[in-house]
């Protein structure tokens, strides 16, 4: 167990600290703070070595990737937001709040009443209000602690747009709708609405534009993303295509990682000489194989792309 703690008066605070192995950092940022977690987090997995594949692949599952540790600073964060809707006394403020992380700022109309009329009205209204920065903030470490620390090219990913106009617009739609656009992969929905600038707000709210770029690439693999051209420069989407810009191709390989091995598994097709890892890469990028019913549908969908022996795999 490691203890972190995060005060006002530094000085002070180290005097006692320093007696107690198990802390360790005393800080004053909450920027600091998350940095040393997170640093110390990747050393403690370098130590420990690589996860087992069942944990893995169960956390892939759901798009999450956390560990019981990360979440401290989550809780600072989300402590700031009890405040700015001066909800610390409030009988009933873990299903508010709760609500207000999954469902978004638009969840607080179930509980008008039972808000000040004043910070109702500021949650609602001013973008750059205490409320909405608390909430941003939440989120994005929630990317970064949840969805970022088990994939660092994630992590760089969101580190490279960070100053972008659309990497804030992406921040106030999920601080509104919460987990709604995030659909069942987190980082799959992140990377596309960060690099899909074209469907911007609009688009989600008049139209079904992400709805349908997310089911065409879902189904039809990282290939599919031209016929959504419109909506991001050529260059782009060519780095993407051919992978020289590969965050695409990597969370697409994320996502379809468990729904893949779990088939191939169950087909009982022998990961011999790294194939899962080959046959994932196809998958990544044409999809549909997931679909397949059979072994002998799926292996002939795979040779299609990839040559090799299919009587080994048959044995």
């Amino acid at each position: 167990m490691s203890i972190y703690v995060y005060c006002m008066n530094k000085e002070t605070n180290e005097k006692w600290a320093s007696k107690y192995t198990k802390v360790k950092a005393v800080v004053v940022q909450l920027d600091e703070l998350i940095s040393r977690i997170m640093t110390d987090h990747n050393i403690k997995k370098t130590i420990e070595g690589p996860l087992s594949t069942n944990r893995v692949t169960a956390r892939a599952e759901a798009g999450k990737f956390d560990d019981v540790a990360d979440d401290h600073p989550l809780k600072l964060v989300k402590n700031e937001i009890i405040r700015a809707l001066d909800l610390e006394e409030h009988e009933t403020k873990d299903e508010i709040i709760n609500d207000l992380l999954e469902n978004g700022l638009r969840s607080l109309s179930k509980y008008e009443e039972e808000l000040l009329p004043y910070i109702y009205a500021a949650a609602l209204n001013e973008k750059d209000g205490k409320l909405r920065k608390s909430l941003k903030k939440y989120i994005e470490l929630q990317w970064k602690i949840k969805y970022g620390l088990s994939n660092q090219w994630f992590m760089k990913f969101l580190e490279d747009h960070k100053d972008t106009v659309n990497y804030n617009s992406v921040l106030n739609r999920t601080a509104i709708y919460g987990n709604k656009w995030l659909k069942d992969f987190p980082i799959l929905s992140i990377v596309l609405q960060l690099l899909f600038e074209g469907i911007d707000d609009k688009f989600f709210d008049e139209t079904n534009a992400f709805n349908d770029l997310w089911h065409t690439i879902t189904d039809g693999g990282l290939k599919s993303i031209e016929k959504f051209s419109n909506y991001m420069d050529e260059s782009t989407m060519l780095k993407l295509i051919n992978k020289k810009q590969p965050v695409l191709f990597q969370a697409l390989r994320e996502y379809y990682r468990p729904k893949l091995f779990k088939l191939l598994e169950k087909s009982q097709i022998p990961d011999k000489d790294n194939f899962y890892e080959v046959a994932l890469d196809s998958v990544a990028e044409y999809a549909n194989a997931y679909k397949m019913q059979g072994k002998l549908d799926l292996i002939e969908y795979l040779g299609s792309f990839y040559p090799f022996d299919t009587k080994i795999l048959l044995q």
